[in-house]
């Protein structure tokens, strides 16, 4: 696919509201989209394809997660499924006392992990055909919003704004607990490529950088993804989804505003905006090799009821250089 290619919409895009895309941690063509219909889908980006689709929930999916050959989904029937590689065998692994909000793959451990609104995380062995499945249950304070793995370091966006980190061979206990320090409740976590730190976001329109104890890094916040409205008072909106480069480290945002921003954390600079998405940005992701980014857009009731654009999945490749961070000026 060439990087001067514009942007492109996928063909047969969910129906309902778009909680989750993911690329394939390896092929750059399979990107795996979950959604409010009940379906998981699997998509071939580079033909534009719908390869697959498993209706095997009987609510809304919330979350989906890759390994290098199969994949795992969760929601508000509580229940955790496995999809097999050849997207023929779709079989459930266990289940949450309450909806499942959030999952991870760790590849470095070969780990499945499920967070859920009820207070819980849990890890499994997904290669269990039964109930002997379930390796852990960790009881956390509140209700699990985000997740983000990286290493052997999982971080746990909480409500009341709390979040957690954790060693994911030592779940017993989070090596770090603080407060966000964004006042309004987390949307999004994810944790930097290099483990040093991770970046949050909340429904009032910031972005936190925040670094784990020992690292010389300072913390910051920033606005972002507000517009200008009458009286000189700005339209605030949530910051939905946080997705970092592969290579270069940066971040990218997206908003209920339908923008996407790409941001240089250590430079702290905004490097670039995507305008003009139909709706509320729901979901992000780069590819393996940061060639492209994927773009749910999929409003997000925070107005409510009311009309508003179809669901869609665009796909955006990216030039060699353009998620690379300027340099600094002498």
């Amino acid at each position: 696919m060439s990087s001067s290619q514009k942007q492109y919409q996928l063909l047969q895009p969910p129906t309902d509201g778009i909680s989750r895309v993911r690329f394939h941690p390896k092929d750059e063509h399979k990107l795996l989209a979950s959604s409010w219909d009940k379906q998981v889908r699997l998509y071939d980006v580079q033909k534009n394809e719908l390869l697959a689709a498993h209706q095997g929930h009987h609510a809304a999916v919330l979350d989906i997660a890759f390994s290098a050959n199969c994949s795992f989904s969760g929601g508000l029937d509580r229940r955790l499924l496995y999809w097999d590689g050849s997207c023929v065998e779709t079989r459930e692994i266990g289940c949450h006392d309450g909806e499942i909000s959030a999952l991870e793959f760790s590849s470095a451990h070969s780990m499945l992990i499920s967070g859920s609104w009820d207070r819980s995380l849990r890890t499994w062995d997904y290669r269990s055909p039964d109930a002997s499945s379930l390796l852990a249950k960790i009881n956390v304070d509140e209700r699990v919003y985000s997740m983000s793995v990286q290493g052997s370091t999982l971080a746990v966006a909480l409500a009341g704004r709390k979040i957690v980190i954790y060693d994911v061979r030592r779940l017993d206990n989070p090596f770090e607990s603080r407060e966000s320090s964004l006042k309004y409740p987390t949307r999004c976590i994810k944790i930097m490529p290099d483990g040093r730190g991770f970046v949050c976001s909340s429904v009032e329109g910031r972005v936190a950088v925040e670094y784990l104890e020992g690292s010389p890094k300072s913390n910051y916040a920033f606005k972002c993804h507000r517009q200008p409205a009458e009286d000189n008072v700005d339209l605030v909106y949530p910051v939905n989804a946080i997705a970092f480069h592969p290579v270069y480290h940066t971040f990218v945002t997206g908003g209920s505003d339908g923008v996407v921003s790409l941001w240089d954390p250590d430079n702290k600079k905004r490097l670039k905006q995507y305008q003009g998405y139909p709706t509320s940005v729901s979901s992000l992701d780069f590819s393996a090799s940061g060639s492209q980014l994927a773009v749910a857009s999929s409003y997000t009731y925070e107005e409510g009821e009311r009309d508003h654009p179809l669901d869609t999945i665009w796909i955006r490749p990216l030039s060699e250089n353009e998620a690379k961070p300027k340099a600094k000026k002498t």
